[in-house]
């Protein structure tokens, strides 16, 4: 429980700064520092989705929020994983499910079993002796409080309409007694490598104790530190632009995301409740916007309606920690939206928050153990992401032959290596997708 610290000033916008803020006025009652919202404009569009690894239901459950009542209040559905076609010229589609693949023995993996087997000329996939996988492509899902086999670790995944699911976290965080700032942002005021208060646009300051930036990929907070240092994944995460659109609900209904991989990036297609959400990520030093929007409707065959929502993909990390400052999600670090990645950055940096909060706004020396366990975890993620690159083949196109030419970081280079010898991944500490989700996507892709 904080000590003295009395106060904390979110300054941010949609999900990033109302889960933050229903999170920890949660964590620390009535009678913790009081939580404090100053609300910049939303940069969202009617067509957008909020996607979600398994592990939000954690969070969930920590803000007292019932999945079944989530799920139905921001319009959303659990799925099982995602389906990747076309990433490889001559694959074949894969899914990469949130659960692991059979049951080892002895101390080894079951992929080792498979690849043995395999070798010896057995014809059935790795993703067939995954429950999760197989529940998916036959379109079922997992209710909460099933029975799971006990050779599985099937666990669902979130796909949420971002409208009303950040209207649901930002009426429970009112009515839990975050308190609303008026007026509109104009910028930090800076006092020896701390915020000493934000000032707004009519002249009038507003002061706490810890402040946190949920402003998203602007980061108005932590990018004005004077030295402040941002680090580029540009060379590995190729997309700088991504274009929403929505499209009538799916019947049936899959239980997955498909990720599609096409000419110029990809696009997926999130199943929601009432419709369906259509992501797609793009260079546009390549690819035209114009071209994206003209090229969705014929890779997704669904109904597109109304023209294409456009918002920049800005990818690398932040020093997320800084002073009295702490940057969380898209202000910490930028991820594309794949594998539902940038969520969960968000929620291990709550999270993060929660268990290491400063008990004295005069020293924080949390800041050091947040940083480095948030650089973990943001690393991890953008290898993941970069894998899915890295191991492409389709050749003779701009975009991809960039993506596959792009020397990977190091840590991503040795788990490759690693596997093509061995078949073998080794995790590293912080990791946020286990064995299981790294075996699924170096097999899958070839």
């Amino acid at each position: 429980m904080p000590g003295n610290l009395q106060s904390v000033l979110i300054v941010g916008r949609d999900v990033d700064a109302w889960l933050t803020a229903l999170s920890l006025v949660r964590a620390f009652g009535r009678s913790g520092p009081k939580i404090s919202i100053l609300e910049l404009p939303s940069v969202i569009g009617s067509s957008d989705v909020f996607s979600a690894l398994p592990t939000l239901a954690g969070l969930h459950r920590l803000i007292g929020l019932n999945e079944n009542d989530i799920l139905r209040a921001g319009k959303g559905v659990s799925v099982l994983g995602q389906r990747y076609s076309n990433w490889s010229v001559s694959g074949e589609p894969f899914l990469h499910a949130y659960d692991s693949h059979g049951v080892g023995r002895d101390g080894e993996e079951f992929f080792q079993f498979w690849l043995r087997a395999k070798s010896e000329g057995l014809s059935v996939s790795l993703e067939d002796f995954s429950f999760g996988a197989a529940a998916a492509k036959n379109g079922k899902l997992l209710t909460p409080g099933s029975s799971i086999p006990a050779f599985s670790q099937a666990a669902s995944g979130y796909n949420f309409d971002m409208g009303p699911y950040i209207a649901v976290l930002a009426k429970l965080a009112v009515d839990q007694g975050v308190d609303v700032v008026s007026g509109d942002f104009e910028a930090p005021v800076w006092d020896r490598g701390c915020i000493s208060g934000i000032r707004l646009s009519d002249g009038t300051s507003v002061h706490a104790d810890l402040y946190v930036d949920a402003s998203g990929l602007g980061a108005q907070l932590i990018s004005q530190i004077p030295d402040a240092k941002f680090s580029s994944w540009r060379d590995w995460l190729p997309c700088n632009m991504q274009m929403s659109m929505t499209a009538p609900r799916l019947s049936p209904m899959p239980a997955f995301t498909e990720v599609q991989a096409f000419k110029g990036g990809w696009v997926t297609m999130h199943p929601l409740r009432e419709r369906t959400a259509i992501v797609a990520g793009f260079n546009s030093d390549i690819t035209p916007v114009e071209d994206v929007a003209r090229l969705i409707p014929m890779l997704t065959g669904a109904g597109v309606s109304g023209d294409g929502f456009v918002s920049p993909i800005v990818t690398g990390l932040r020093t997320p920690w800084i002073g009295n400052c702490v940057a969380i999600g898209a202000a910490a670090a930028g991820l594309e939206p794949l594998d539902a990645a940038p969520s969960h950055l968000l929620h291990v940096g709550i999270s993060t928050l929660i268990s290491l909060f400063p008990s004295r706004p005069s020293a924080m020396p949390e800041a050091a153990v947040y940083n480095r366990i948030m650089a973990d975890h943001a690393e991890n993620l953008r290898d993941f992401q970069a894998a899915h690159y890295q191991m492409n083949t389709r050749f003779d196109e701009p975009f991809w032959d960039f993506a596959r030419a792009a020397e990977p970081p190091a840590a991503l280079q040795s788990r490759m290596d690693l596997f093509r010898s061995r078949g073998r991944v080794l995790t590293r500490e912080n990791e946020t997708l286990q064995q299981h989700n790294w075996i699924s996507i170096l097999n899958g892709h070839g």
